[in-house]
Formats: C-alpha cells, sequence, structure tokens
C-alpha cells in the first residue's frame, strides 16, 4: 500500500495502489472490488478509492487532512465485494501540524523536549533554594525528589538524542553515530 508515512494537516496526498490477489490466488482489482481505506488515531477519516486501471486511487482532501488533529493514525486498506472482504494493508501514518494555521503560541517541540525543559527547571528550582516540600493550613505539597529528577532527566536527553538523530537521517544528513574508516 502506497499510503504516506507523513502527512502535514491541511496538505492534499493522492497515491495509487495496484490490484492484488486473495490468500487462494483469486484477483483483487478494482473492476469488482471497493477499496477504502480506515483511518484511526486522534480522528477518524474513511477515504473510498477510485478505480485506476485495474487498481485503484486514493486522494486525501485539504480539508479532510486539516480537519485530522496531529498524531499518529494507524490505518486499514480494507477491499469488499459484496459479502467478501479482504484485509489489503495496514499501518501507521503521521499527521503533522500546520504550522500556517497555527496560532502565535505555536510550540512545534516533542513531547520528550517539552518535557526534558519542565525536569531541567524544576531541577534549577530545588538546587537554587527551592523548597522541596510545604503545607498551607492543612493542605501539603511535595515536590519530586532531586535523584529521582536526575533520573528523569537522564532518560529524557536519551530520547531527545533518538529523535534527534533519526530527524537528521530522514532529512537525507546522515547517521550522526557512523563511523566510516579509509584504508590506504
Amino acid at each position: 500500500m502506497k499510503i504516506p508515512r507523513e502527512l502535514m494537516a491541511g496538505d492534499s496526498s493522492t497515491w495509487d495502489d495496484a490490484a492484488s490477489k486473495d490468500n487462494l490466488g483469486n484477483s483483487i482489482d478494482s473492476g469488482s472490488w471497493t477499496l477504502t481505506y480506515y483511518l484511526r488515531g486522534q480522528g477518524t477519516l474513511d477515504l473510498t478509492a477510485t478505480a485506476q486501471g485495474s487498481g485503484w486511487r486514493t486522494t486525501i482532501s485539504e480539508s479532510q487532512s486539516a480537519a485530522l488533529a496531529p498524531g499518529v493514525y494507524f490505518w486499514q486498506a480494507r477491499a469488499v465485494n459484496g459479502s467478501s472482504k479482504v484485509t489489503l494493508g495496514s499501518g501507521q501514518m503521521r499527521v503533522q501540524p500546520n504550522i500556517s494555521a497555527a496560532g502565535a503560541n505555536f510550540d512545534g517541540r516533542s513531547q520528550a523536549k517539552k518535557d526534558l525543559e519542565a525536569v531541567q527547571a524544576a531541577i534549577r528550582a530545588l538546587t537554587t533554594g527551592g523548597v522541596a516540600e510545604y503545607t498551607i493550613a492543612n493542605r501539603s505539597v511535595r515536590k519530586v525528589d532531586l535523584p529521582d529528577l536526575i533520573i528523569r532527566e537522564n532518560t529524557l536527553k536519551t530520547e531527545v538524542a533518538r529523535e534527534e538523530k533519526a530527524e537528521k537521517i530522514a532529512n537525507g544528513q546522515g547517521n550522526p553515530h557512523a563511523l566510516f574508516v579509509r584504508f590506504k
């Protein structure tokens, strides 16, 4: 299936899928089968493909993708012919936010980067004389202990480094951890 792995909210996308065969070798083609993509995640979207030769063409319009909240969506492509139903493929796609439609307070960082900043701020607050525990009337608040914050910070740093490595590879900048050796 040729559904895109990533889609910017508000963008259109079109892809073609070839005819297929079931587990008995019978042809599954657009002449007698209807192909529908089901997307489920932060929202839902069902896309019915149109015949394109013996295969299908599926399109997500700008308005359809704009209605999808950013996040990970799981998809399934199902072909139907009367009472026969065959799942031709399944997987995941990520819908990215459309920053041209976002407000002034848009924060495109990943959740791991946001959490890392919050943990580092909490560490700074504790190490610069912040109060770890206090009570007002009959309510008390106790902040996370410094050793636990440091452990969480290290975990988040690892996750952020992994995200940055994947982003560099996806942008064609290569693997930053690849080691090349030349012999003469």
